[in-house]
């Protein structure tokens, strides 16, 4: 569960009070949005002064919260039509900035790729200008010839490279479109070339919220009461990392561990219960979503590893030359950076820096940069995945066992391997009996699980004829 400023926390909770028409407790609003309970209980006064709320008290002594006039702040001046300014102007500056780096990015890429190709192509015109203009079949006009064969071959590997896939699907955008609706990715191409670099995302964004939520909403529709296996199957933490988590968990929301007459610990949460509406039931516990590299098309991805490419080696060609100037030879694999040195001493440039850096340092740079950081991503993702699917796997087992804690074989888990993992981490809290049945499999017993669960259920079953009902209003601040 993250830590959140008061600001943050305030926002969030307004932004909840305005998705709900009827009236809230501030039980409600704490299953609503997963803040501490203390820091709804501060807040709420807060809005409900700002936004004009309606109140409501039960019988019960509970205070329900609903503004039918709207959410129109009452503050008004200077001051706090500023802060609000500021709030949407830092958000926008965060955007144009994000945007801007993206667009960097792909400038860096394409713009360096369209640079080579065009310094490339000159060269060969310029060659085979210059060998035409040529008298007989001198040295001069050979070499001529020489250069800008040279450089049409490398050209024609460039774009083998880069336009192949383009000339077979020439059809693609004329006449002969036969690609089928919605394959196309209409993304613009600065999100593709981040996509790739960076990545799209956390696809879990907002999770430790979200799986807060739906504790809390367990909770509330347990009758306030939540057992340790329980919270692992909602949470997919291991038993020890559970145990400290739902330990913060009754801090935050007002809960106490307690012990049931036979001795089970079961963990009580009285505050979150007044509530105005019902929790909603859940069948099924949430699963992460693993992490994907990125969602362009495969395609996409080899097309800018191969501009990548392209740029890496007329970097590094630049750079080589540059720093070797006074030992190049004849040969016409210089040829270019000759005709590229030649044309800036021609406009009065000297060429080493231009050439050291713009054509050389900086592209040799960003195609390092352009591969090593999806490089890294990758091994992370992969890291993080395996966590992810851990987690999944042991909310699943978890859930299998607790529906049926007397009978649990291999095949609930999916693979041995990871059935005799989960079984360990479950046998710290419930060690099993053992026994082998007609097939020859290995059936695990967890009967502390199985009475944990009926004691459970008996406790549920007090609370909840002891849990105090709202009752009829009887004071309403608008009547």
């Amino acid at each position: 569960m993250t830590k959140i400023t008061e600001k943050a926390a305030y926002r969030t909770l307004v932004s909840a009070l305005k998705r709900q028409k009827g009236g809230m407790t501030v039980a409600d609003m704490t299953a609503k949005t997963a803040l501490p309970l203390h820091s709804v209980q501060e807040l709420i006064p807060r809005a409900a002064d700002e936004y004009n709320a309606r109140l409501e008290v039960s019988e019960s002594g509970e205070i329900l919260y609903s503004f039918p006039r709207g959410f129109t702040s009452r503050y008004r001046g200077f001051g706090p039509a500023f802060g609000r300014f500021s709030e949407k102007a830092a958000s926008a500056v965060k955007t144009f900035f994000t945007a801007a780096f993206k667009a960097w990015i792909m400038v860096m890429l394409v713009g360096y790729f369209v640079l080579f190709i065009l310094i490339a192509l000159a060269a060969v015109l310029f060659a085979a200008a210059a060998s035409s203009s040529g008298k007989g079949r001198n040295r001069r006009s050979s070499g001529g010839l020489g250069n800008a064969y040279f450089l049409s071959r490398m050209l024609d590997l460039v774009f083998r490279f880069w336009f192949y896939r383009s000339l077979l699907n020439a059809g693609t955008y004329g006449r002969g479109y036969s690609q089928k609706r919605g394959d196309a990715d209409e993304r613009p191409l600065y999100k593709k070339v981040f996509s790739f670099v960076f990545g799209d995302g956390d696809p879990n964004k907002g999770w430790a919220e979200k799986e807060a939520v739906e504790v809390i909403g367990y909770i509330r529709k347990k009758n306030g009461v939540i057992s340790l296996p329980e919270f692992v199957i909602l949470s997919g933490l291991d038993i020890q990392t559970a145990e400290r988590e739902i330990l913060s968990c009754c801090v935050k929301y007002g809960g106490m561990p307690e012990a049931t007459e036979d001795g089970t610990v079961v963990y009580r949460f009285d505050s979150l219960l007044p509530g105005s509406e019902k929790a909603p039931a859940r069948n099924t516990v949430s699963l992460k979503s693993p992490w994907k590299f990125s969602v362009n098309k495969d395609k996409t991805n080899t097309a800018f590893v191969l501009i990548n490419f392209v740029n890496l080696g007329f970097g590094g060609y630049f750079l080589y030359c540059i720093l070797n100037a006074s030992a190049l030879g004849a040969s016409s694999f210089f040829y270019l950076f000759r005709f590229v040195y030649s044309f800036l001493v021609t406009l009065g440039i000297v060429p080493f820096l231009p050439v050291f850096v713009a054509l050389g340092i900086v592209p040799v740079l960003f195609s390092l940069f352009f591969w090593i950081v999806p490089v890294l991503r990758k091994a992370r993702i992969e890291k993080r995945n395996a966590a992810i699917g851990l987690e999944n796997r042991r909310k699943q087992g978890f859930a299998a066992v607790w529906d049926s804690p007397l009978a649990v074989t291999e095949d609930l888990f999916g693979n041995a391997g990871e059935a005799d993992r989960l079984i360990k981490e479950i046998g710290t809290y419930s060690v099993p009996d053992l026994r082998i049945d007609d097939r020859g499999k290995t059936v695990y017993s967890f009967r502390e699980l199985d009475e944990e669960k009926k004691a459970l259920e008996k406790y549920r079953g007090q609370a909840d004829k002891n849990r105090a009902a709202l009752g009829a209003i009887v004071f309403d601040s608008d009547a």
